[in-house]
């Protein structure tokens, strides 16, 4: 189904082996308690076997021998106790009745079993007054309890022993009995158990069922639009290119997005998502497509496509839907431009990552291209990503070899002309190329990961230097620019804190400059960072002012320090008369929330009397001075006034 993409759930194991475990450890308490009892049961059993055997032998046998009948039996006193014991004693399965004297020889037997004329250890324990017996096995094979019980004289002397055997079949066949019922009532218990489980596990079984599809659905879809999300596209693009299936992967971005967000509010934003959503499910129902949302303002599409050509006709389709007609959001009505980055598989990669790295190059490409709404990834595109990550490369090697060097820019005041602060601005000392000014590498450094070591970098070098300064004498206000990817690491203030406190920097000599575009990029997790600096009391300043829509509203919701006016504002003053108004208003807006205008690009004495007629307050220029090494600005420091006192 379009915009719908299916993921494969397995069915939740954890009800089962809950079922299982509870089964088996039942099984097995019901084995060891059927084992114990049985065991217990035979115990009894035998017990019992042995008082018959002991009070047939004492009460019913005893009473009628002789103390010479444990010496020696004649054969009219045999006669005499055959008769005797099968009819008193050999009863309710009493199968041998055997006497031995006090050496332990054998001197009687019922059944006439051969004498054995060597005192068993049974027999001499007997003699000894206990009451002992064994399991023994007959002549025919049959189990016996046979159990040897002492006979004692009037003075308590033990005169001989007793030796009867029981059919031990009867006894075992109680002791299963007792087992049979033991198990039976056991498993009837196990049964009634799982009979009360089975509706709880059936309900557990069943929430655990909804709470994994939710937990699904919210992995991979986007709460806003209800499209999949990032990971229910790369999900569908794996099931896809699996299947050897060829596919067109897009990505379509919105112009301008953050802006609308800055200036109308985050439900504006919002609005604006939703509707473009809707235009792009509307365009895709007729085709075979998965529509997510990629980014914040990045919808990604995954469809089937006859080609090349037919991936470009359905970008510029969807490019159509997006522009043909303006959005409306709190009342406002927006023109918003769109760009389509679109790469082919398994033309332009037989994976997702590859496949989505090309996507994303050529989408960049798009936006670059200020004529171009499409871009389909081609060769181009592949020298331009080996180009980039060759730069990439070069220049992590070059921070290991130490060719990164920190230029500073002196800022000007303009009540007193003397310096007040400098610029920290890296530089590339290639040794082929020559300097390379930070504008032609740092969009690949932050494309290639290296942001951050850049950044640390220069703040290193730069506190370092205004530690020099300032133990020549020179109080410095310094500025540092920070990307958008700075402003959104949680362990930027923490990193500043630790540096500025190794070389003794004051933390309101410190001015981080950003670009108001990345302020609202990630309001949320920039406003958590800004918040700290600002306790610090880190200074803020927004760099290229005036070139965005996000201004105002970054002034309203940043504690902003500093505004510098990008240079285009002051390029055609005097005489551009747009220009001078607003510049102006750009004043006194920056000044309406306490913060100081710094005026950039002042070239001539001209645009300086005009910066200064309009109240800026720090210029910055090649008229005071470019961005040079260190030692090369001792001389511009020491020097009492920067421009001449006739201009003002």
């Amino acid at each position: 189904m379009p915009g719908h993409v299916s993921v494969p759930m397995r069915s939740p194991r954890l009800v089962l082996l809950f079922a299982v475990l509870t089964a088996l450890g039942v099984a097995a308490a019901a084995a060891v308690i059927l084992v114990v009892v049985r065991q217990a049961d035979a115990a009894r059993a035998h017990d019992a076997a042995r008082d018959r055997a002991r009070f047939a032998a004492r009460a019913v046998l005893a009473p009628s021998l002789r103390p010479s009948d444990f010496n020696a039996v004649s054969s009219a006193r045999t006669r005499w106790l055959d008769r005797f014991v099968r009819r008193r004693v050999l009863i309710e399965g009493m199968r041998e009745a055997t006497l031995y004297g006090r050496k332990g020889r054998q001197v009687y037997s019922a059944t006439r079993s051969a004498p054995n004329n060597t005192a068993t250890a049974r027999v001499r324990d007997a003699l000894a007054g206990d009451t002992v017996s064994e399991i023994a096995t007959a002549a025919d094979g049959t189990r016996l309890l046979r159990t040897y019980i002492p006979i004692t004289g009037p003075g308590g002397a033990v005169t001989g022993v007793v030796r009867l055997d029981q059919d031990d079949r009867p006894i075992a066949a109680a002791i299963r009995r007792s087992s049979l019922l033991i198990a039976g009532v056991l498993e009837g218990l196990l049964i009634l158990l799982f009979v009360a489980l089975v509706p709880v596990l059936a309900r557990a079984s069943a929430r655990i069922h909804a709470h994994i599809a939710e937990l699904e659905h919210v992995a991979t879809h986007d709460d806003l639009t209800g499209l999949s999300n990032r990971v229910g596209l790369r999900r569908a693009m794996v099931a896809r290119f699996a299947r050897e299936e060829p596919a067109a992967v897009l990505l379509v971005d919105l112009d301008c997005f953050s802006e609308i967000g800055g200036s109308l509010g985050p439900a504006s934003s919002d609005v604006v998502v939703v509707e473009a959503a809707e235009r792009l499910q509307r365009e895709l129902g007729r085709r075979n497509a998965l529509l997510a949302r990629f980014g914040e303002d990045v919808f990604g599409v995954l469809a089937d496509v006859a080609g090349e050509a037919d991936a470009e006709a359905l970008s510029e389709f969807l490019v159509d839907a997006l522009t043909s007609e303006p959005f409306v959001a709190n009342g406002v009505r927006l023109a918003v431009a769109a760009h389509v980055g679109v790469a082919l598989f398994p033309e332009h990669g037989r994976d997702t990552d590859t496949v989505l790295s090309r996507v994303s190059t050529a989408l960049h490409a798009a936006k670059e291209d200020g004529r171009a709404r499409v871009e389909v990834y081609g060769d181009m595109h592949r020298t331009r990503d080996h180009n980039r990550m060759a730069v990439v490369a070069e220049l992590r090697d070059a921070l290991a070899a130490g060719q990164l060097r920190v230029h500073y820019q002196p800022q000007a005041d303009f009540l007193t002309h003397q310096i007040r602060g400098v610029e920290a601005l890296v530089r590339w000392e290639h040794p082929e190329r020559g300097l390379i000014p930070a504008c032609e590498f740092i969009a690949d450094a932050e494309r290639g990961g290296l942001a951050q070591e850049l950044r640390r970098f220069v703040v290193k070098e730069a506190m370092l230097q205004w530690r020099i300064w300032y133990e020549h004498g020179f109080d410095l206000e310094l500025a540092v620019n920070l990307s958008g990817l700075d402003l959104l690491d949680p362990a930027l203030p923490d990193e500043i804190e630790f540096v500025a406190a190794r070389h003794g920097v004051p933390h309101w000599n410190l001015v981080l400059e950003i670009t108001e575009r990345a302020l609202i990029a990630d309001e949320r997790r920039a406003r958590d960072v800004v918040q700290r600096l600002d306790e610090m009391g880190v200074g803020l300043a927004i760099d290229d002012f005036g070139t965005g829509f996000s201004s105002l509203a970054s002034l309203r919701t940043f504690p902003i320090r500093q505004v510098k006016l990008d240079r285009s504002l002051l390029a055609d003053v005097p005489g551009d008369e747009g220009a001078e108004a607003i510049v102006g208003g750009s004043v006194e807006i920056a000044h309406g929330v306490g913060a100081l205008v710094v005026a950039e690009g002042i070239e001539t004495r001209e645009q300086w009397r005009f910066a200064q007629t309009m109240g800026c307050d720090v210029a910055q220029g090649y008229l005071i001075g470019r961005a040079a090494p260190a030692d090369e600005l001792l001389e511009l420091f020491e020097a009492p006034r920067v421009v001449p006192l006739t201009i003002a």
